[in-house]
């Protein structure tokens, strides 16, 4: 049997125009072609910091937070319970939302992720630092994002996914898109149809794409299938989208690849702007030569490295970025530190959550979230003060040289060794001086339960 269909959501409570819910039907169809069941999983958020600092008040805390995680529980599992035809599960998890998916996807062999796309700016946000971005650059499985919509449809709305508009551009690469679609889709009762799409540029001649789209179709009707073809001229993005929603299709799929490693998502950013133009969900696919690049970063056999759980091309800022800008970007990503980094990458510094709470240096961070969190920490009648320091505070002023930085080949085990001997939870991985990625304290407990789950 296939592996679960893994849809992540909010509650609403945390989700009020249930933009994440609208991804409910499409995981729901998928799982059906493929004769499997869904998983609903939600994340409670909490940062790595923070976490500390729960873990550090003790036993009452630590009520609290069973209880936030019993809470989202039973708003999840109010939610499942309108799921029908196919079996379902609820997963409650604390953490980072984009790591935990990913995690929990890979440790329950999911067949595929199906999310909606965040915020009221919905898709000019998908792949600039959101969590569905990070999923997208990490996941090992197919990932369909659907693009929030009012009103949002009930768990139970019969959602069509064929055909499926495949753009291809004369690589392998994206024709293995095609393959992931029949994997995924191929199953069920009412067949599966493809739609083959190349957007010609100015200097192209229709007659050599033609051959090679019905060379392609052809290939694929050898499967038993229904395809079909079309060449069409006009900007990438938007004809693609144009297309998709022309031809009715149900899901249109792209091929993502690791150019520099898996760092660059998506065939350039056409994927983001075809999501930005269509209501049509799109389907990544991340190609074999890409999938391997992950592969051979988490599971080479040998000392791990510190390039095998390193979080490359972290969340950055520039010098002259305000301290307000800092601390938004730290609530936005839910991290307890950014780099500060010159244009051209050199590493100039670290600012740390921490650094916002020093008493003898005062910076406004508590500003922003502690008077919620932790009302003690910040005297309320200090805020506009604390406000307008953000304003003005740049971050090449703050930044702190780091006590220890690491490059890509650096032993993990040197790495923990070093991190225990300065107390430090951050510590930037440079290359030629250039910031390539960070790691954390959490990402190296993480390497080891999965050592010890492998081992034991």
């Amino acid at each position: 049997m296939a592996g679960p269909v893994v849809v992540p959501v909010l509650p609403t409570y945390l989700d009020p125009e249930r933009v994440t819910h609208c991804a409910i039907p499409y995981g729901r169809a998928i799982a059906q072609r493929l004769g499997t069941g869904i998983v609903l999983f939600s994340v409670v958020e909490i940062t790595e910091s923070l976490q500390s600092y729960l873990e550090a008040e003790g036993e009452q805390v630590d009520q609290l937070v069973q209880r936030w995680l019993s809470q989202r529980r039973e708003a999840i599992e109010k939610l499942a319970q309108t799921i029908t035809d196919v079996p379902y599960h609820v997963e409650v998890r604390i953490g980072e939302p984009a790591k935990e998916i990913v995690a929990f996807a890979d440790e329950r062999q999911a067949t595929a992720l199906v999310m909606s796309s965040h915020g009221r700016t919905g898709i000019a946000r998908l792949l600039v630092g959101s969590i569905t971005f990070s999923v997208a650059q990490r996941a090992r499985q197919p990932l369909v994002v659907v693009r929030g919509r009012v009103p949002v449809p009930a768990p139970n709305t019969v959602v069509q996914l064929s055909p499926v508009l495949v753009p291809l551009d004369g690589s392998s690469l994206a024709e293995e898109a095609i393959d992931t679609a029949l994997q995924l889709l191929g199953a069920g009762t009412e067949p599966l149809e493809l739609h083959l799409l190349h957007v010609l540029s100015d200097d192209e001649e229709p007659a050599e794409w033609e051959r090679y789209l019905e060379s392609v179709a052809q290939r694929v009707r050898s499967r038993g299938l229904r395809v079909d073809w079309s060449l069409t001229r006009g900007p990438v993005a938007e004809t693609i989208a144009a297309e998709a929603v022309r031809r009715h299709a149900g899901l249109t799929a792209m091929g993502t690849h690791g150019r520099s490693g898996v760092r660059r998502v998506l065939l350039g950013s056409t994927a983001e702007h075809v999501l930005h133009a269509s209501a049509v969900p799109l389907l990544l696919h991340r190609p074999l030569a890409a999938r391997r690049v992950v592969e051979e970063t988490t599971e080479t056999p040998g000392p791990l490295r510190v390039r095998d759980i390193m979080t490359p091309d972290p969340v950055t800022v520039g010098p002259d970025a305000t301290l307000e800008q800092v601390a938004g970007l730290m609530l936005e990503h839910q991290i307890g530190a950014i780099p500060v980094v010159t244009p051209d990458g050199t590493l100039l510094g670290l600012i740390r959550e921490e650094d916002f709470l020093m008493e003898e240096r005062p910076i406004p961070f508590s500003a922003f979230q502690a008077p919620h969190l932790f009302g003690r920490w910040i005297d309320p009648e200090r805020l506009e003060q604390l406000y307008a320091e953000a304003r003005t505070l740049k971050a090449g002023d703050i930044a702190r040289e780091p006590v220890i930085t690491a490059t890509e080949d650096t032993p993990l085990s040197e790495l923990a060794e070093r991190m225990v001997e300065h107390d430090v939870r951050h510590v930037p991985v440079v290359r030629d001086g250039r910031l390539v990625g960070i790691v954390t304290r959490h990402d190296i407990l993480k390497a080891v339960a999965r050592f010890r789950s492998s081992h034991g």
